[in-house]
Parts: structure tokens; sequence; C-alpha cells
């Protein structure tokens, strides 16, 4: 078999990757406070002289492959997401809160806090804040949020206290993180902890903008680009594959033939 078929497949097999992100994104374009994905590969290099005997392979420092999964020489390392900030549409919706700058609003999920950039907030008929998944808002104690069903009209600061009349009734609890990045995804547009090096800091004077929500940073017109480029190469490379494999085919007739 033609070695060229590993590298044909390994083309296919990054740009399957790469399309599935590409498509969660163009899903997401209109969900507010997603985030765009990239993926990010890996390349693999198997060198004979990094093994047991050094009389394998003197001299030789090119990647040399013994087994068909050893000659895929790339891999997905991980998707990472891009948190710039996404635009802001005015909504009038007094529970709509949109986070300008750093920080994320704090949920109570089912395994402990998740974080979201996601504002759009419903009040349920208890008094209880919670997202448009149902997950309770939770305030800088870490206490879900009851708004007094008496209020005629809520007012929340940039700061994100919450004000019933002349008094406040509850903070946000608005949190921001050194390094994003090592947030996992858990939806399409909340997160959670999960390295013991990432801790949430609380944001004193957060910039939030009552009657708005932040938008998807995905860009659709690039995003819809990349995706029909990837998916001709992803059809490019699967051809050449088919390619390979008749050449092996007409390979083997003929030594039929001559034998």
């Amino acid at each position: 078999m033609s070695s060229g078929i590993y590298t044909a497949m390994m083309g296919a097999r990054a740009q399957e990757h790469a399309l599935e992100t590409v498509n969660n994104n163009l899903a997401n374009v209109n969900t507010p406070g997603f985030k765009r994905q990239a993926t990010m590969f890996r390349e693999i290099h198997n060198d004979v002289t990094g093994m047991d005997s050094p009389l394998q392979g003197p001299d030789i420092h090119a990647p040399v492959r013994f087994l068909p999964d050893d000659r895929i020489a790339g891999v997905m390392e991980e998707r990472f997401t891009h948190f710039d900030q996404g635009p802001l549409r005015q909504t009038t919706n007094p529970f709509d809160l949109a986070i300008e700058g750093d920080g994320f609003f704090t949920l109570q999920g089912a395994d402990g806090p998740v974080y979201t950039r996601n504002g759009a907030f419903t009040l349920q008929p208890d008094g209880t804040l919670t997202s448009n998944t149902g997950a309770p808002v939770l305030d800088e104690q870490g206490q879900s949020i009851r708004i007094p069903d008496t209020a005629s009209q809520v007012s929340i600061t940039p700061e994100g206290e919450i004000q019933v009349g002349a008094g406040t009734v509850a903070k946000l609890g608005i949190v921001r993180f050194d390094d994003p990045r090592l947030l996992e995804r858990v939806g399409n547009s909340e997160w959670r902890v999960m390295s013991p090096q990432l801790q949430p800091q609380a944001m004193q004077a957060p910039n939030l903008h009552q009657g708005w929500l932040e938008g998807s940073n995905v860009n659709p017109v690039s995003t819809m680009t990349l995706m029909i480029k990837t998916s001709r190469l992803f059809e490019l490379n699967s051809k050449i594959i088919q390619a390979y494999k008749q050449m092996d085919q007409g390979a083997v007739q003929e030594v039929a033939r001559t034998v």
C-alpha cells in the first residue's frame, strides 16, 4: 500500500475535526454570549533514535513509520476558545444584562457553580432570577437571587447591584479569571472551573449594561467562508484516498497477471 494514503487520511481527519468546530460556531452565531472556538493540532514524530536500542537507527533523524497508525503524523490537540468581546445589542428587557469587558455571571450548575456571558435572564413566578436554561443566578455570596414580587420596577447598576425602589436586594456575583482559556466548556455559553490553578476573582466594578445583550463573537461571513474552504479540503483528501486505493487495486491486478 502506498504511504501517501496515510498522509491523505491525516488531512481528511484534520479537516473533519475542523469542520465540526466551524459548524458549531456557525450554529451559535445568534446565541447570546457565545464564544467561538478554533481547533489546534499537534504533529507526531516517531523517530527510531528514541527507541531502546540505538543500533536500530544510528544517525537517523527523520520520522520512520512502522504501523499504519504511526503514519498519521498529526492529531487534534484541543479546541480552544476566543474570549474577545461580542457586539452589544439593546433589547429594553430589564432582565437582559450584558458585560462590557472582563467578567462572567455566576450560575448554579448541577455540580457546582458555572459561569456565563449570556445575560438573558428570566424572573420566575416565585421571584427567583434564572438563566434561559433555568439555572439560578447567584449573588456575590453564592446564593440564589430572589426579587420581591411587590417590585414595580427593577434597576440594575453598572456594578451589578439589583435595586428595587430605594433599596438594594442583591448584588450579582460577577467574577473574572486570570486565564479564562483554562475553563472547561459545559454548554455553548457556560463554563466551569476544572483546574485548581484557576480561581474566580470577584469584580467590584464590572461594566454592566441593563436592557442589553452581548451577542456571539462569531463573524458569520468569515465563518461561512471557512466552512466552505474546510469542506472542499476534506473532499479533496477523500478523493486522494480513493485514488490511492484504485492505484493499489491496479497494482495487485497487474501482479496477478504476471504470476
